[in-house]
């Protein structure tokens, strides 16, 4: 796989303008996702993983600019697909965004990728009041790119379907043997990790190392030396981390269960940063269950919670989250609006996520209602009256499901004799079983050639490069 490197470090700087609308900034960047979306990535699972969490963190600034706030960005990786490039080969990109402002912000991300600013450059820079004018502009943007992504989509999968492996037997067999080569190839960089993580909970007290699986095992060893190099060099913040769990991941903060999360990404100074203040950081943990209540009370005791797969976010960008839903809830209150009769007085059996304000509104599958933060009030509360037998089906489907999954993983992978059974964050109970169950009708075909190996179950069939052999759920 090959890439071309290129370094964008700054734009023109910009004079005194209004703020950008999300309408605008959503129109703006269409192009750009066109080309990171991480869903054009699936036969590249470490492209697809770096640009995710990019655009996390490029959504976080977005967020933050958009409400007045300053936040510190590290430079953001992109891997490009461009109509010039043959398959498999990719533009990569670093954009450095060191601006507070958000038009700025905007055109740094499109002329780091040699997109057309000329949509942004005919916004009026003199301050407009559009009022709900703003919610529209938005539905009406977001509308858009979605038909043309979703088309967009269809036209790839049917790519894809003519070039689709149409029996799994015949690619274990072919691939089964590669895998565990791979897998043996690899286990001395994963002794190394082990030795690593062993070091630093020993030296320094740590309760524990965990990583994001996404990753290569070359990544992650070489993270845990640059985390081993930085602690030899400031011994006396390490004590900060004594007893805590440091795990390498997505985001670097303060997780909502209180792990210390370091980028895998991120340079060293950053992670140290950190470190020097991650008790501060911990305040907001003590707040969390305060808004979760608050939020609860205003929604009739619904339950509170958060997915296991949900977008890594700090506990600070938590509480802000809460508190943006809540005042946009009082707020509806405040006029004199009321949550509709057919809505049961009481929704403690329900379920709700509240995520960052760039993500859908949604009833997962599941049964949990997802709603970004900045979603308005009317808007979420209609939502949540409309689909509440929705939302009551998939949970006691997911209640059901999660115990049949726990039994059939357990049993394929006694049966395959398999190292590790794995699945993708996105795969459900309910395809789980599903992919499990015909798994077994072939035990008879393919249990000798699975023995040994690690299967991931996900969306696409590869075989990674420390021989983790990747199928779809829905194989043929």
């Amino acid at each position: 796989m090959f890439c071309r490197l290129r370094l964008s470090c700054g734009c023109p700087i910009g004079v005194f303008h209004k703020k950008l609308s999300s309408a605008e900034v959503s129109t703006a960047l269409r192009p750009f996702y066109f080309r990171v979306h991480p869903d054009l990535f699936g036969k590249y699972p470490e492209q697809r993983k770096i640009n995710e969490i990019s655009l996390q963190q490029l959504s976080a600034l977005l967020e933050a600019q958009q409400s007045s706030r300053n936040i510190a960005t590290p430079i953001l990786p992109f891997y490009l697909r461009k109509n010039d490039m043959p398959e498999g080969q990719f533009e990569f990109v670093k954009i450095k965004l060191d601006s507070n402002d958000l038009r700025e912000t905007v055109v740094k991300v499109l002329n780091a990728c040699d997109i057309s600013t000329s949509y942004i450059d005919k916004i009026p820079r003199i301050k407009q009041d559009k009022g709900r004018q703003f919610r529209e502009e938005f539905n009406e943007a977001y509308e858009k790119y979605k038909d043309e992504f979703d088309k967009a989509t269809r036209m790839k999968r049917k790519v894809e379907e003519k070039k689709a492996i149409t029996n799994i037997i015949d690619w274990i067999s072919e691939n089964s043997q590669q895998a565990k080569q791979k897998y043996e190839s690899t286990q001395a960089t994963r002794g190394q990790v082990k030795s690593l993580i062993e070091q630093l909970c020993k030296t320094y007290g740590i309760k524990e190392v965990k990583y994001d699986s996404g990753w290569n095992i070359s990544h992650i060893r070489g993270a845990l030396q640059s985390l081993t190099s930085m602690a030899s060099q400031h011994p006396q913040h390490m004590d900060n981390l004594k007893d805590r769990t440091i795990a390498l991941g997505q985001f670097t903060g303060v997780s909502l269960d209180g792990d210390v999360y370091l980028n895998i990404i991120d340079v060293r100074h950053e992670w140290l940063s950190l470190i020097k203040k991650v008790s501060q950081e911990d305040s907001a943990l003590t707040e969390i269950p305060q808004y979760e209540k608050a939020l609860s009370s205003i929604l009739r005791n619904i339950h509170i919670c958060r997915r296991k797969f949900m977008p890594k976010v700090s506990a600070a960008q938590y509480c802000s989250h809460l508190r943006q839903l809540i005042t946009s809830i009082g707020d509806f209150y405040g006029r004199g609006s009321k949550i509709p009769d057919t809505v049961p007085e009481s929704l403690q059996k329900y379920e709700i996520v509240v995520e960052p304000e760039a993500g859908p509104l949604m009833v997962s599958p599941t049964g949990q209602f997802i709603t970004p933060s900045s979603c308005p009030a009317d808007e979420l509360i209609a939502f949540i009256a409309k689909h509440l037998d929705d939302a009551m089906l998939l949970l006691t489907e997911y209640s059901i499901n999660k115990h049949v999954e726990k039994a059939l993983y357990k049993e394929v992978k006694e049966r395959f004799q398999l190292l590790d059974l794995i699945k993708d964050d996105s795969i459900t109970p309910g395809l789980m079983i599903l992919c499990c169950q015909r798994l077994l009708t072939r035990i008879d075909t393919i249990d000798e050639k699975l023995k040994g190996n690690i299967l991931y179950v996900t969306h696409y069939y590869s075989v990674l490069s420390e021989g983790v052999l990747c199928i779809p759920w829905n194989f043929k």
